[in-house]
């Protein structure tokens, strides 16, 4: 079932590391502990700054049942657990919104001018950046690389949307001493490649709402095999969650109903090299 990291095994040290848990543990989970789990993966904010007895009545549940499913993702109470999210959405700045703002107003652009869609990209990709910075876990980025390293072969893969981070992640892995192997069908020439896969190897796949039912069956036909999939995704909540060996959330910055890729290419740009700076 793909290698097993200590480090993950231990209590949450961060936000991205206890959501990645929540969603791994989340099918085992009884009914009323999966209702606080579904609350503090909608809501990270209000469990944040709300008290416990607030949390407790808007996720419909008692506040025995928080202190029992933080028991259940390793904490000694709500309070250890709580503090995470404090951390993370607390001491967030956002004084550069406030800056943006001025410099629109300022400049009296017109909100479809091209340097008032100019600003709101740059706007909304800063703060996804900066989200994916306060939230990503270094637990899952050393162990995503110590997977890509120890494999025989790397399998990328990424479909529509998504296949700009996969290419990428090809293109720059390709300058590397890995084998590495672009899973695409051209030609017909998928089931072939996949069928090679074997547990020695690792599959990096990047996939985004709505899910391709390709990258769904690649996973799967993945998880059978015991190979280790590292996942850039947007919800660690979708379905096959649980199938992932390490699951990178990110959060796209959007304007006007179009979806940046500034951050998967962020995190896509990190794990490359950060394979080729151990060679």
């Amino acid at each position: 079932m793909g290698i097993k990291d200590p480090q993950l095994l231990q209590v949450p040290a961060d936000l991205d590391t206890l959501r990645e848990l929540i969603a791994k543990r989340y099918d085992k989970l009884s009914k009323r502990l999966r209702q606080v789990a579904d609350y503090v993966m909608a809501q990270p904010m209000l469990v944040a700054v709300e008290t416990m007895a607030t949390i407790a009545e808007q996720a419909n549940v008692p506040l025995s049942t928080l202190s029992r499913f933080s028991n259940a993702m390793g904490f000694s109470g709500f309070s250890q657990m709580q503090a995470l999210f404090r951390d993370q959405y607390l001491n967030r700045p956002r004084d550069y919104k406030e800056r943006v703002r001025l410099a629109r107003e300022q400049a009296e652009l017109g909100p479809e001018s091209p340097m008032a869609i100019f600003q709101d990209y740059g706007n909304a990709n800063i703060d996804a950046i900066e989200h994916l910075q306060m939230s990503i876990s270094p637990q899952k980025l050393d162990y995503a690389v110590a997977l890509m390293e120890k494999a025989d072969t790397i399998y990328i893969q990424g479909v529509r949307r998504a296949y700009p981070v996969a290419f990428y992640l090809w293109y720059a892995l390709m300058k590397s001493d890995n084998n590495v192997v672009l899973l695409d069908d051209h030609g017909g020439m998928l089931a072939p490649m996949t069928r090679r896969m074997s547990e020695r190897d690792v599959l990096l796949t990047v996939t985004f709402s709505p899910y391709a039912p390709e990258t769904n069956h690649l996973i799967e036909q993945a998880h059978g095999k015991g190979i280790p999939i590292v996942a850039i995704t947007d919800n660690l909540m979708a379905a096959h969650g649980g199938m992932l060996e390490v699951c990178f959330e990110v959060q796209e910055g959007e304007v006007m109903g179009f979806r940046s890729l500034s951050s998967s290419m962020y995190l896509a740009q990190t794990l490359a090299v950060s394979l080729m700076c151990r060679e």
